[in-house]
């Protein structure tokens, strides 16, 4: 499809759009030719007798389609008026097999039965407070593509998991990230990889489970290449990588968390969720577009306002999350809960580890990108309000309120109040870090 003077198509199979501007121009009021050329190791568009794009190594090249159903072709004008095709031709490139057989000799390939990625180790370092687990995935995938710079930190700042608070009564997520995939956004994970300059593809579990054979073939194609594949999910391997495979596949193995060694899965198992329309697999495709350390960081420096102050049906963040935490507490939300119904973690302390998290951890990014962006000398004011984040929090400690908390407390009036109260304090630290970072975008250019 070709708009703007651009070549534009999504890769077969996985979807991932790509846009190539100024490389579709055709001669107006005459006949084009126009040939698309999908093949094994080539994806090719020539218009005009003239090569304009050439691309190789595409995560579908690796798949065995042999016994995938045959899908229809469209062909359209992007709702750009009528377009008149005097002639339309498809066909088939034959696929001839690179076999030479000697004199008594046959030589056959065949594919192993088992593999696994050789640098394996720890995705996250809880002690350090590397609390996110996605970051770490998309960290150790980055890794085993030699992209060194790439690190823990960087991606927990691209998602905003160590600068934003979030808040939902009850919600089981721990991060930015987990809001994302609860609700089913599956293009916030491709777009983290995309501000790297990476395509990659979430294919969701009822995608998955549509075709497993073809899936597990690419799973093991990747491998095979010794690039892991990101699950993400709570049914099979809860936000991992797939590292590795034995007896062709039946058992797939995997790393989360801090585990170091691998873990073993059968390969139905993780294709299957009871949650298809969430859980999912990540292919990250090829790297699509150099973008500089510098300009990584200072797009999520330009992107922190409008996380900060995100509040709608489905979650809240910045601010806005501590101010209804607040007021949830206030108004008795626990009031009515029996201590056999109390689940801490997932009703309060999450939110207690995620602001002590944030207050403590984000700092690394915020001087990598001062370092790298030197006009943007309002990090250091930034800096600064977040470690009144982490001293407010021993603060919340003390009154009982941190993860010290007990559902007596929660149902005692004075006491939670003066815990919401505490809490609303830190709404008010993170307006003055919108502010700051508002005046001092608005004196730079991105």
């Amino acid at each position: 499809m070709m708009t703007s003077e651009a070549i534009s198509f999504s890769q077969p199979v996985f979807h991932d759009r790509f846009n190539l501007p100024k490389r579709g121009k055709i001669k107006r009021d005459e006949y084009n030719a126009v040939t698309w050329i999908v093949g094994a190791k080539h994806f090719a568009v020539i218009i005009n007798g003239e090569i304009r794009y050439c691309g190789t190594k595409f995560p579908y090249m690796s798949l065995d389609i042999s016994s995938t159903a045959a899908k229809p072709i469209i062909i359209g004008s992007n709702g750009q008026g009528k377009k008149y095709i005097r002639k339309i031709k498809v066909s088939q490139l034959k696929y001839t097999p690179n076999a030479k057989l000697k004199k008594e000799e046959l030589t056959m390939i065949t594919k192993q039965s088992n593999n696994m990625i050789s640098n394996i180790h720890r995705l996250i370092t809880s002690e350090k407070g590397e609390n996110y687990w996605f970051n770490g995935c998309a960290k150790y995938v980055m890794e085993c593509l030699g992209e060194k710079e790439y690190d823990y930190s960087l991606f927990a700042g691209l998602t905003g998991d160590n600068f934003t608070q979030h808040y939902k009564f009850g919600f089981p997520g721990d991060g930015v990230n987990a809001c994302h995939q609860h609700n089913g956004d599956s293009k916030f994970f491709e777009n983290i990889f995309a501000k790297c300059g990476y395509s990659a593809t979430f294919v969701h579990s009822r995608e998955l489970c549509e075709n497993k054979e073809m899936y597990l073939q690419t799973l093991l194609a990747y491998i095979d290449k010794g690039v892991p594949v990101i699950t993400l999910g709570n049914d099979g391997p809860p936000f991992g990588v797939f590292i590795g495979y034995e007896e062709s596949g039946k058992t797939l193995l995997f790393i989360s968390g801090d585990n170091g060694e691998p873990q073993r899965i059968s390969s139905n198992k993780a294709l299957e969720s009871n949650k298809p329309d969430i859980d999912g697999w990540i292919f990250l495709g090829e790297k699509k577009e150099n973008i500089s350390l510098a300009k990584i960081y200072r797009s999520a420096i330009f992107s922190l306002p409008e996380l900060l102050t995100t509040n709608n049906d489905k979650y809240c963040f910045g601010a806005a999350a501590f101010r209804k935490w607040a007021d949830d507490i206030d108004n008795g939300i626990f009031d009515n809960i029996t201590p056999d119904k109390f689940d801490g973690w997932g009703m309060y302390q999450n939110f207690v580890c995620v602001l002590a998290t944030n207050g403590s951890c984000c700092h690394s990014f915020l001087d990598k990108a001062l370092a790298l962006n030197p006009d943007m000398s309002f990090l250091k004011d930034v800096d600064a309000l977040y470690n009144k984040i982490k001293d407010m929090w021993g603060e919340l400690e003390t009154l009982g309120g941190g993860f010290n908390v007990t559902l007596e407390v929660l149902q005692d009036k004075e006491k939670r109040a003066k815990i919401a109260n505490k809490i609303r304090e830190f709404a008010e630290v993170t307006d003055e870090i919108v502010k700051v970072l508002k005046d001092g975008l608005q004196k730079i250019k991105e």
